[in-house]
């Protein structure tokens, strides 16, 4: 199969949402804007979207208010957590200000994003309420696909 095909087949799928398996999510261990610790540990026992992205990523911007949007109808069940790329730790406020976001937003490390193997932006994973990861996305999510998956795991 020509390599340029069995690329493209294989960036459709993680960026329709594929279905990651059973393997347990990396450890999560960052601190929010605040200089507070946050762990993915402290969310288990409720399913939990991570998503990777940076205060320059266009697509990033776009998906924002759909993701603050999911964060509102939570309502305790699940969680929301937004995990900042940028190296440019100054960006970051006035973007959740100016975006008016109120999910957990993250300042992330290298270590962090490479256990998760983030290679482009937005980047975003379910975690299930056992920490193991349920699906992962490459690309823009649809926030709407998303909210299903996160309703089934919590039936």
């Amino acid at each position: 199969m020509n390599k340029l095909i069995l690329a493209a087949l294989v960036l459709g799928l993680a960026a329709c949402g594929e279905p990651a398996g059973s393997r347990r999510a990396p450890d999560l261990v960052l601190p929010d804007l605040a200089g507070k610790t946050v762990s993915l540990e402290s969310f288990r026992g409720k399913p939990v979207l991570v998503n990777f992205w940076a205060t320059w990523c266009d697509t990033c911007r776009v998906e924002m208010p759909d993701l603050e949007a999911l964060h509102k109808r939570a309502d305790g069940r699940f969680a929301v957590l937004g995990v900042s790329m940028d190296e440019n730790l100054s960006a970051v406020p006035p973007f959740v200000k100016e975006y008016g976001l109120t999910f957990p937003i993250l300042l992330s490390d290298r270590k962090v994003s490479a256990a998760y193997a983030v290679r482009g932006l937005p980047a975003a994973y379910l975690i299930d309420p056992e920490g193991r990861i349920a699906r992962r996305w490459v690309g823009a999510v649809d926030v709407h696909a998303v909210e299903n998956d996160i309703l089934a795991l919590l039936k």
